[in-house]
């Protein structure tokens, strides 16, 4: 009898590294089911690579470091190349868990032959209990080349007490988000890899779609639960990766990709600017942190809008120092040894 597990769990890196040890923590804190691990580490610090190791080493994942700062969906495909198991669960590295959160997506996926699974996301802080999305929906319209494109994520940023108790059910949807997506793994058979295309956003939307063309479904099963934990904090060395993952140059090409996929109007492209603005609010939420108290209301405003001017270039000059040599694509592997890991798979 093969006693591998069914799972592999594919963590990366969404736009910080500072959270990743509090996350992988939480991960194995209130993971039951036994599964593979592999975290993808974008060239994060040296010294946090090395925790990283000994934190492998402690709780049995394989980490894998890659050369270069790289998109999430890059980062992706390199996790894949390690996968065996029936399923892979995609997460992001800033992610808290809820006790046995693995288990109910993949019982969603064995009763449903789901191909795509995903949880009910919160954000923020567990105890805050703020609805990041319950399932998602999305709508193309009009005709190829000036199509319009709609999605709607389910009570976002609603109280969970907000929530009606009759959508809180498993149901299909057509979207899911990479925070936590179980895939089965068999599906990349059908459809391929993740869309290097698009470096920034929507990756989760393309890859939900190609798999609903190829007669898949998707899933939402709130018996799961995990909460992302957004930014700030940052740690200094988190900013060059998050300016240029968030970069106005990665957001134009990534919406020009997915547009011209879909045949969505060119205008499309336009939406960098919502995405420029969300990248500053984090970023200044930040910056307030170490503004004097004296500086007041207005004083305070009077520097947001000189950031918000001086912003833009600053984030263009970043991405050219961090992209004027492209390298080739290379890693390095740790197998963690693992003993906390091995003594509960004998116990399982």
């Amino acid at each position: 009898m093969d006693n591998s597990p069914r799972v592999t769990a594919i963590i990366t890196s969404r736009e910080r590294f500072s959270y990743a040890e509090e996350s992988l923590r939480s991960f194995y804190e209130h993971t039951e089911l036994p599964c593979d691990v592999v975290y993808v580490d974008v060239n994060s610090p040296r010294d946090r690579w090395e925790r990283l190791k000994r934190l492998g080493d402690e709780l049995g994942f394989t980490a894998i470091r890659l050369n270069k700062y790289v998109s999430p969906n890059c980062a992706r495909n390199v996790g894949l190349r390690f996968a065996t198991s029936e399923y892979v669960v995609f997460l992001d590295n800033d992610v808290d868990y809820t006790p046995g959160w693995l288990e109910p997506l993949v019982a969603c996926a064995d009763s449903e032959n789901a191909a795509m699974v995903g949880p009910l996301y919160l954000h923020g802080p567990l105890e805050e209990q703020v609805v990041h999305m319950a399932g998602g929906d999305m709508e193309f319209s009009g005709i190829w080349g000036t199509r319009e494109f709609k999605q709607t994520q389910r009570y976002f940023m609603k109280h969970l007490t907000e929530v009606p108790e009759k959508e809180l059910r498993r149901q299909r949807c057509d979207i899911i988000e990479f925070h936590c997506a179980l895939v089965r793994r068999s599906v990349f058979e059908q459809v391929g890899g993740m869309d290097e295309g698009l470096l920034t956003t929507r990756e989760h939307l393309d890859f939900s779609q190609r798999v609903l063309d190829a007669g898949g479904t998707v899933w939402f099963e709130p018996g799961s639960v995990i909460t992302y934990r957004m930014p700030p904090p940052f740690a200094l060395t988190d900013l060059p990766y998050f300016m240029l993952r968030w970069s106005d140059a990665w957001t134009e090409d990534t919406l020009r990709h997915f547009a011209n996929k879909y045949g969505i109007k060119p205008s499309y492209v336009e939406r960098v600017t919502k995405n420029r603005k969300g990248r500053q609010w984090l970023l200044f939420e930040q910056i307030k942190q170490h503004l004097p108290d004296g500086l007041g209301e207005s004083g305070t405003k009077v520097v947001k809008r000189s950031f918000q001017k001086v912003e833009p270039l600053l984030n263009r000059a970043v991405v050219e120092v961090l992209t004027f040599r492209d390298e080739p694509l290379q890693w390095q592997v740790h197998h963690g040894s693992g003993d906390r890991a091995r003594a509960k798979a004998s116990a399982s």
